[in-house]
C-alpha cells in the first residue's frame, strides 16, 4: 500500500493547522471591528427614536422631565446588544437638557467599554470611562 493511501502524516496535519491559525488570525480582527461598528449603528438607530420621543415629549409638556425630577419612560429601551439609559439618575433629572448612553449589555462585553452618548442637541459620541471614572469621549 502507498504511503498517499493511508492518509496525512502529523507533519502535515501540523502544517495545515498552523496555515489555517495563521488565516484567521488575520481574518478575525478586521471583522470583529465591523461587527462592533454594525452594532453601535444599531445602538445610534434607537438612541435616535428615543431623541425623537424625547423632543415630542418636551413639545407636548414643556420640558423633557415628568416632574419631580423623573425621566420619562423610553419607548425603546435597548437593543439586542445595547442597553439605553439616561446619563443622570432619576430624581436627579434636568428639565431643560438630557443625555442618553447606549452601553454594552453584560453579555456582549466583547463589544468593547465604549459607550455612545447622545444629548438633547442631536450629538452623538463615543465615550468610554478612564481610570478616574469619567467620562472621555469623541465625536465619532
Amino acid at each position: 500500500m502507498s504511503r498517499r493511501a493511508q492518509g496525512f502524516s502529523l507533519i502535515e496535519l501540523l502544517m495545515a493547522l498552523a496555515l489555517l491559525s495563521l488565516l484567521l488570525g488575520l481574518v478575525i480582527p478586521p471583522m470583529r471591528s465591523h461587527v462592533v461598528k454594525v452594532r453601535q449603528a444599531e445602538a445610534r438607530v434607537a438612541l435616535l427614536q428615543a431623541s425623537h420621543f424625547m423632543a415630542q415629549w418636551r413639545s407636548q409638556h414643556g420640558r423633557y422631565t415628568q416632574g419631580s425630577g423623573h425621566w420619562p419612560s423610553l419607548p425603546v429601551s435597548e437593543t439586542t446588544h445595547y442597553q439605553l439609559a439616561f446619563g443622570a439618575q432619576d430624581g436627579n433629572a434636568r428639565a431643560d437638557s438630557y443625555q442618553l448612553r447606549a452601553i454594552p449589555k453584560p453579555d456582549f462585553l466583547w463589544l468593547g467599554p465604549e459607550m455612545l452618548v447622545l444629548d438633547q442637541d442631536g450629538n452623538i459620541k463615543l465615550c468610554a470611562n478612564n481610570a478616574d471614572g469619567k467620562l472621555r469621549c469623541r465625536v465619532d
